[in-house]
């Protein structure tokens, strides 16, 4: 359990309508190229920096092979082309934490389908892989968001003050984390859910 990217192992995993599989560079630049069509920058807290397609496949190339990090595609069951990602980094192999990150393209949202890859991610790290904490970070004015950690299980522990600027207001982020001794699985994944 010394790289989070072993986790690939347990990969592809399917429950309901949906499966977290391996993603390939040129998938990871389709939907970033979704996510530019949104504006990146709203959703990120980090500094966004303007990359060209030539170093975007470089940096996910790099993400992808990263023993710290674990980048999966949503897809739904039966299709090629994913219609999101998620993603576990900043892998701690002291304390057994990870955060993580999400995106759903447009089209998708409001479905219930991040809720349900989500909570495969989380079964699939707290409870075959073994970490203890899932944690992430979203923009105050982010309710989906919020709504979405919240269902899944994940607890506000922390306000990070006017730490997200979007379009010239500086919004403070909200910290949640989701511990393996209070994780309960979604009730409604399918029995025999899994590889």
């Amino acid at each position: 359990m010394d790289r989070l990217s072993d986790a690939r192992a347990l990969l592809p995993w399917q429950a309901g309508c949906i499966r977290l599989d391996t993603l390939t560079v040129e998938a990871l630049l389709c939907l970033r190229h979704l996510e530019d069509e949104e504006g990146f920058e709203r959703l990120t807290c980090r500094p966004v920096h303007l990359r060209g397609a030539d170093e975007l496949r470089i940096r996910y190339q790099t993400a992808l092979e990263d023993p710290a990090t674990l980048i999966c595609g949503v897809y739904l069951r039966g299709t090629l082309r994913p219609v999101g990602k998620l993603t576990a980094s900043n892998y701690n192999s002291r304390n057994r934490s990870a955060e993580v990150g999400y995106f759903l393209a447009p089209p998708w949202r409001g479905k219930g389908l991040m809720r349900q890859a989500l909570s495969v991610l989380c079964s699939m790290l707290l409870l075959e892989f073994g970490l203890n904490k899932l944690y992430a970070q979203t923009g105050a004015f982010n309710a989906p968001s919020i709504r979405l950690l919240e269902r899944v299980g994940f607890r506000q522990e922390g306000i990070l003050r006017q730490h997200h600027e979007l379009n010239g207001v500086l919004w403070d982020d909200a910290i949640f984390s989701l511990l393996q001794q209070d994780y309960t699985p979604d009730p409604k994944r399918p029995a025999g859910a899994g590889r």
